[in-house]
């Protein structure tokens, strides 16, 4: 059963072992992904684990302003004001994210893989193409 889902190409196709591919697995069972929906969003080599979503979501949200002055740094401005922990607080419980420590170490840094899909941690409702505010009446 698990030969036939997606995201198992997906990792083979990214240059993840099959040590790796049962570690994810593993992860994601404990926590009653769904895995038919779950999808690969990336990985990254950090220190730690905060770092590691620290700086995989702020390397991905980028606000690209076309400007003719070169001190423009849009990117400083957000890390002073977005509280990285609640995003990705929200992030969990809204769109099932989720960041998986793979064992392994390369110079001092640890790999981490990025993955979101319905959990159990995100209850049965989760739509990934859906607003975090879906929940909330106006």
């Amino acid at each position: 059963m698990k030969k036939d889902l997606q995201i198992i190409n997906t990792l083979k196709y990214q240059g993840f072992s099959n040590i790796d591919i049962d570690q994810i697995f593993n992860y994601l069972e404990t926590l009653d992904y769904d895995l038919k929906n779950t999808k690969y969003i990336g990985k990254i080599m950090a220190k730690n684990e905060r770092l590691a979503k620290y700086f995989f979501l702020r390397d991905n949200f980028k606000i690209e302003i076309n400007s003719s002055d070169d001190t423009f740094h849009i990117n400083e401005i957000l890390d002073q004001c977005i509280d990285w922990s609640e995003f990705w607080r929200l992030l969990v419980i809204k769109k099932g994210f989720c960041c998986i420590h793979l064992a392994g170490e390369l110079r001092g840094k640890v790999r981490f893989i990025f993955l979101s899909g319905p959990n159990i941690l995100s209850g049965s409702s989760t739509d990934l193409a859906e607003s975090i505010y879906e929940d909330i009446d106006y």
